[in-house]
């Protein structure tokens, strides 16, 4: 079963999302709700504050930082990466039930996790209008990224990674996470999936 081998600790007091890039990790922490990029060991390279509370996913995409607000009702803010600057907030369809917990830009669009309503969305990433949705499988959504056209996305309360068939939702494969509770997700560009604790603020790479 695979586990977790922890690399660093969160820039803030509770890391939890992750979007790997070249440059680093971006990372945002729903407690202090700062975006932060940090490299490979866990150094701080910028921070920013930002409008969200309980900031709960980030991701990276279209040249810009997205964060999820996962209080009601449900936003999706984007930011200029240099400035911190927030550029647009997006409502999320039904704002008032789902909550969001995960997100990122998957082949350009803006792709959702909603563990009320357990489905991932597809989302227009300048209007928010959906174009898509699928179920999710488990209990509570939370990370979610892309890899060879699947969707990735990990239940945090089962501690279970499903890759998810981005057309219907069909379970490709899955497996179980000992020892860690996921919360954000990501792949870096070596193909290595990293997890974040938001009950412990580790970070990680999932290994086995």
């Amino acid at each position: 079963m695979p586990t977790v081998r922890v690399m660093f600790s969160g820039p803030g007091p509770q890391a939890n999302g992750l979007s790997a890039t070249p440059e680093g990790i971006w990372v945002c922490d729903q407690k202090d709700d700062r975006i932060y990029l940090v490299d490979y060991r866990g150094k701080t390279l910028t921070s920013f504050a930002t409008p969200a509370r309980n900031l709960s996913g980030i991701g990276y995409g279209l040249g810009e930082v997205w964060g999820a607000s996962n209080v009601r009702p449900n936003y999706v803010y984007k930011f200029d990466p240099a400035t911190g600057h927030c550029l647009q907030a997006i409502e999320l369809p039904r704002p008032t039930e789902g909550g969001i917990h995960g997100l990122e830009i998957i082949d350009g669009a803006l792709w959702v996790t909603r563990p009320g309503l357990l489905v991932l969305q597809k989302l227009n990433p300048e209007s928010g209008a959906p174009e898509h949705e699928i179920p999710f499988p488990g209990r509570r959504s939370h990370g979610v990224y892309a890899q060879d056209g699947v969707i990735v996305c990990n239940d945090t309360t089962l501690r279970t990674v499903f890759h998810l068939d981005p057309s219907d939702g069909r379970i490709i494969k899955q497996y179980d996470i000992e020892g860690f509770e996921p919360h954000g997700l990501t792949i870096d560009p070596e193909g290595r999936i990293w997890t974040c604790d938001a009950t412990t603020n580790q970070i990680g790479i999932v290994e086995g």
